[in-house]
C-alpha cells in the first residue's frame, strides 16, 4: 500500500470550507460556462487561480489570434488562491539563507530577486486593468514585521540579516532588527524577544483574480472562455496534427494544441508520475476581531515565530479584521502533507490560531465580543503544494513525467506548480515565464535556473523519490 505522500490527490472536493476571501462571490464569473464547450482551442489551461490567470493574461496579451479556455473543477478561483493568507510576502532574509544552502549564493540571489519582483509585477498588471480592479483587490505595499519569541531564533535572524546585506548591498537597511522595546512601542507586540522589520505586499487575491478574469473575457469574448465546474477527467494525445490533445470533461471534450497544468496541489491527479514529487499540504486560515487591540493598519503584515512554529497575518484596511493563518509546527506541517482536501478544518491549528493574537498583541482578553462584531469571524482550509526539491516546476512536461507521448514546442503539455505555500511571490511570474516559453521566448535572464523543468531535473527528482520512497520520514524531510 503506497503511503500518503504518493497517493492520488484527486480532484478538488465538492464541499470545501467557506473562505472569507470569497464572500461575496464574484457573480460575473462564479459559475460561468459557455453554452457548449468549444470544440478546439489553441490552449486549454487547467486551474483558475493566479497561475492560470497569469498564463492567460500573458498569452492573450502577446497574441491577437490565440484561442484559450480556462477549466476549473469548481467555481472560478475557489482553490488555493482564493484561500491563502492574502500576503505578497517574500521572506527575503530567510529565503536567501534557505536557497543559499540548497543551491549556492548566486542562485539564491536570483530566486530572492524573482520573489521580490512580484509586488511590482502584479501592481503593473493592475494599473493596466484599471482603477476598479485596483480598489477592489486592495493590492498594496506593507511593512512586514516578524515577531520572534525566543532568543535562539532571534540570534539566527541577526546572522541571516548580516549574510543578506552582504549579498544585497543595494537593499541594505530595508530590513532591520528591532528590539523588544521597539516592537512593543511601535508595533504593539508584547512578550517578543525582538523582531525583523522589512517590506512586503498584501492583497485580496480572490477579487484580484476574478476581476481580471472578467475583464479578459469581456475583451476577448470570441477567443477566451471560462469554464467553471468543468473538471478535466483525463488528458490524452492523439495523432491529430492540428489539435493533438483531447481534454475529457463531464460536459464533453475539447481538442487542444497545448494543455497547461496550473492546479497546484492537485497537479499529480492527471500526472501520476508526479505523485510523491509534487505533494499537497493542507493549511488553516481564520479571520478575527479584537475588543481592544491593534489600530486599523492595512499597511502592515505580521509573522509570529517561536522555534519552528509560524503564524502569519494581515489586516483588512477597511474593516480592521485580521486574517491569520498557520498554527503549525514542523510536526503539524508533516501531518498536513498528502492531504488535498479543503473540506475539513485542522483542529489543532485552529485552536492555536484562536489564541495567538491576543497573546502576541497587547490585547485585553476579558471582553472577546465587540458590538456588532464577532471575535471569530470565519475559518477555512486551503491546499498548498510542496515539491521534492523545494522549488516550483516550471516548463514543458518531459516524457519521464507522462504516461502518454510527450509533446514538442509547437504542441505540448506544460506545468507551473509546487510553490510550497508561497504562491503569491512565485505564481504570477512563473505563469508569465510559462507563457513566454510556450511562444518560444527566452526567460533565462530572470527565471531562476532551479525552477526550469528539464529532463535532467525530472530524472534527478525521480532518483530522489526512489531514495526516500521507503521512508516516510525521509520523504517528509525532503519536502519541508
Amino acid at each position: 500500500m503506497p503511503h500518503r505522500l504518493v497517493q492520488d490527490p484527486g480532484l478538488p472536493v465538492a464541499n470545501p470550507t467557506t473562505s472569507h476571501w470569497q464572500i461575496p462571490p464574484n457573480q460575473e464569473v462564479l459559475n460561468i460556462q459557455s453554452p457548449n464547450l468549444p470544440e478546439t482551442r489553441d490552449v486549454v489551461v487547467l486551474g483558475s487561480g493566479i497561475t492560470g490567470l497569469s498564463v492567460s493574461w500573458w498569452l492573450l496579451k502577446d497574441s491577437d489570434s490565440l484561442s484559450l479556455s480556462v477549466l476549473d473543477a469548481r467555481e472560478i478561483c475557489s482553490g488555493a488562491t482564493g484561500r491563502n493568507g492574502g500576503r505578497i510576502n517574500c521572506t527575503a532574509v530567510q529565503d536567501f539563507e534557505k536557497y543559499r544552502r540548497l543551491y549556492g549564493h548566486d542562485v539564491a540571489v536570483k530566486i530572492v530577486r524573482f520573489e521580490l519582483a512580484h509586488l511590482d509585477a502584479i501592481q503593473t498588471m493592475i494599473r493596466e486593468a484599471g482603477s476598479e480592479i485596483a480598489q477592489s483587490s486592495d493590492v498594496r505595499a506593507v511593512d512586514a514585521i516578524v515577531a520572534i519569541f525566543d532568543e535562539k531564533t532571534l540570534g539566527e535572524f541577526e546572522t541571516m540579516l548580516e549574510n543578506f546585506e552582504s549579498a544585497f548591498p543595494d537593499l541594505k537597511g530595508q530590513w532591520r532588527i528591532v528590539d523588544r522595546e521597539g516592537l512593543t512601542q511601535k508595533y504593539n507586540i508584547t512578550n517578543a524577544k525582538g523582531g525583523l522589520v522589512g517590506r512586503a505586499g498584501a492583497a485580496w487575491p480572490y477579487r484580484l483574480v476574478t476581476g481580471i478574469f472578467a475583464q479578459l473575457r469581456a475583451k476577448n469574448e470570441h477567443r477566451f472562455t471560462l469554464e467553471a465546474n468543468t473538471p478535466a477527467l483525463s488528458v490524452s494525445r492523439t495523432l491529430d496534427d492540428n489539435y493533438p490533445y483531447t481534454v475529457a470533461t463531464p460536459r464533453g471534450i475539447i481538442k487542444a494544441k497545448h494543455v497547461v497544468h496550473c492546479t497546484e496541489g492537485h497537479s499529480a491527479h492527471l500526472l501520476p508520475h508526479l505523485r510523491g514529487i509534487l505533494v499537497p499540504r493542507r493549511g488553516q486560515m481564520s479571520v478575527q476581531n479584537f475588543a481592544i487591540g491593534p489600530p486599523r493598519l492595512g499597511s502592515r503584515s505580521w509573522s509570529i515565530v517561536t522555534g519552528d512554529l509560524l503564524d502569519y497575518a494581515t489586516q483588512d484596511p477597511r474593516t480592521g479584521e485580521i486574517f491569520v493563518g498557520g498554527g503549525e509546527t514542523n510536526v503539524g506541517k508533516a501531518a498536513g502533507l498528502g492531504n488535498s482536501s479543503d473540506a475539513e478544518q485542522d483542529f489543532l491549528a485552529l485552536s492555536h490560531l484562536f489564541g495567538v493574537l491576543p497573546a502576541a498583541f497587547k490585547v485585553d482578553q476579558r471582553d472577546h465580543e465587540v458590538a456588532d462584531k464577532k471575535r471569530i469571524v470565519a475559518s477555512w482550509t486551503g491546499t498548498m503544494c510542496n515539491s521534492l526539491d523545494k522549488v516550483p516546476l516550471v516548463g514543458m512536461l518531459p516524457q519521464s513525467f507522462l504516461n502518454r507521448p510527450a509533446g514538442q514546442q509547437s504542441s505540448a503539455e506544460w506545468i507551473s506548480s509546487g510553490y510550497g505555500g508561497y504562491g503569491m511571490v512565485n505564481a504570477f511570474l512563473c505563469g508569465k515565464a510559462l507563457a513566454k516559453m510556450m511562444t518560444g521566448q527566452d526567460v533565462s535572464s530572470w527565471l531562476p535556473e532551479p525552477y526550469y523543468l528539464t529532463q535532467e531535473r525530472a530524472e534527478r527528482l525521480q532518483r530522489t523519490l526512489q531514495r526516500v520512497f521507503s521512508s516516510e520520514k525521509e520523504h517528509i524531510k525532503s519536502l519541508l
